[in-house]
This record gives structure tokens, C-alpha cells and sequence, in this order.
């Protein structure tokens, strides 16, 4: 005969149930309010937020994600990462941008990178990247997240202070030039006159002397243009080299280069 339980046990069985649903309920409001704080800190984050798995499918982003790269969050999530960053339609890995989320995945390790990114309306965003693995509880990385940090401005800073110092450096060595060779063109530029006027009779030295002449004319033109250089521009030597292009980088007369 199957046993029954007495009214009693069975009392004892339905409090038992009721206190392991209040803990239920108990862990369950926890979690809701964790991941409404985890929501809150990632919506107000000023770097860009990305989680993606091991196939580079994102899973999910942040508000300020889908403000640089545009769309929604239902149209990004389940595309690819390459191909909201960068447009690509294969990993970055097989490119010539280096994928900080390969990277995690073959290391386990945090990875710093930078690269260009494409923002919502194409332009060119210079992205400093920091990825970080999400195990699995058996131990296997399950998620990549990478935080962006956009450094743009701090890139054309950059470049614009690395401009200044090349261009301060060109007109350093431009003014010595002009200062050391200017006096001698002076010079030269008598002694021709004089040249010239004793020899005005002899047709052939004096044409000789005339070419002479128009190679220093030249030369202080080039003089000329290295006192009105006012911006860096190079032009291709040889073998890779490059050297300033005095024409471009200076303005004669109101960018008339020509005199």
C-alpha cells in the first residue's frame, strides 16, 4: 500500500515551497536589479560598447555604440562587427587591421589596439580599442567586449603639432640659407654687371657670361621662395626619399611662385 503522507508533513511541505519561492522571488529581483544597473552604467558610458562572440556576431551595444555607427540596435545586433565598423565583409584579421578580438580569443588576455573605424555618415573616426574575454563557466571564453574610445581630434592634434615642428624646422633651415647666401648673390650679382659692361664687345664670352648670370637670377628666386615658405609640402626624390617642394610650400606674392 503506497505510503500517504500525514496532514501535518504535508504542511510542512507547502511552508517548505513557499520559502524556497520567496527566495526565488528574492534572487529574482536581484537580478533585475542588477542588470538595470548594468544597463544604466552602460547607457551613460562616453566610450562606445560592443559585446561579440566568437564568431564576431555582435551581441549586444550600448546606446552610444549605435549613436557613432548608426541604425538601431535590432538592425546591429546579429551583424558581424567588421561589418558595422569598418564595412568590411570579412574579420578585420584578414585584412590590415588588427582584430583586438582575435587577439583575446587566442590569448585570454586584455588587448589594447587602435584602428579606423567608419562612422553613420562614412567619415573617418581613428578608434583606440580595449578588449577583455567573458568565460563561460567551463572555463571557455563565450563573449569579446570592446570599449571604444574615439581619438579623432587627438590624432589631427597630433598630426597638426608634428606639421608645426617639421614646418618651424623647414624655416629654421630656410632662413640660415637666405641669411648665408644672400649677401654672396649680392656680390655676385655686381661683379656680373661689371663683367658684362667690360666685355660687352666679346660676343661669345659675353653670352657665357649671360648664362652665367641667369643661373644666379635662378638662385635667387629659390631664395626668394625659401623666405615666403609657409607651409610643409614634400615631393618624391628618389628611392622612397622625400624633399621639400619649395613651390608648394611657398607663398610668393600672393602664391605667385613664379617671379
Amino acid at each position: 500500500m503506497a505510503y500517504k503522507p500525514t496532514y501535518e508533513e504535508l504542511a510542512q511541505k507547502v511552508k517548505e515551497l513557499e520559502k524556497e519561492a520567496v527566495e526565488h522571488k528574492k534572487v529574482e529581483i536581484a537580478l533585475r536589479k542588477l542588470q538595470y544597473y548594468l544597463d544604466q552604467i552602460t547607457i551613460g558610458m562616453y566610450e562606445d560598447l560592443m559585446v561579440i562572440d566568437r564568431n564576431f556576431v555582435i551581441k549586444d551595444v550600448n546606446d552610444g555604440f549605435i549613436r557613432k555607427y548608426g541604425g538601431n540596435r535590432e538592425k546591429v545586433i546579429g551583424r558581424t562587427c567588421c561589418e558595422v565598423t569598418h564595412g568590411f565583409d570579412k574579420p578585420c584579421s584578414k585584412s590590415e587591421h588588427s582584430c583586438p578580438a582575435t587577439a583575446v580569443c587566442n590569448t585570454g588576455k586584455p588587448i589594447r589596439v587602435e584602428q579606423v573605424h567608419r562612422g553613420s555618415k562614412g567619415e573617418e573616426l581613428n578608434v583606440e580599442i580595449y578588449a577583455f574575454p567573458l568565460f563561460a563557466e567551463d572555463g571557455n571564453i563565450e563573449r569579446v567586449v570592446e570599449i571604444f574610445h574615439n581619438i579623432t581630434d587627438h590624432k589631427q592634434a597630433e598630426q597638426e603639432r608634428i606639421q608645426r615642428e617639421k614646418l618651424e624646422g623647414v624655416l629654421e633651415m630656410a632662413a640660415a640659407v637666405c641669411h648665408e647666401l644672400g649677401q654672396p648673390m649680392q656680390a655676385l650679382y655686381v661683379h656680373f654687371d661689371d663683367m658684362l659692361e667690360i666685355i660687352s664687345g666679346h660676343d661669345a664670352l659675353y653670352s657665357e657670361v649671360e648664362g652665367i648670370m641667369e643661373n644666379a637670377r635662378r638662385m635667387g628666386k629659390i631664395i626668394k621662395k625659401l623666405q615666403n615658405i609657409a607651409r610643409y609640402e614634400t615631393r618624391d626624390y628618389v628611392r622612397g626619399i622625400k624633399i621639400i617642394d619649395i613651390d608648394k610650400a611657398a607663398e610668393l606674392y600672393g602664391g605667385n611662385t613664379n617671379m
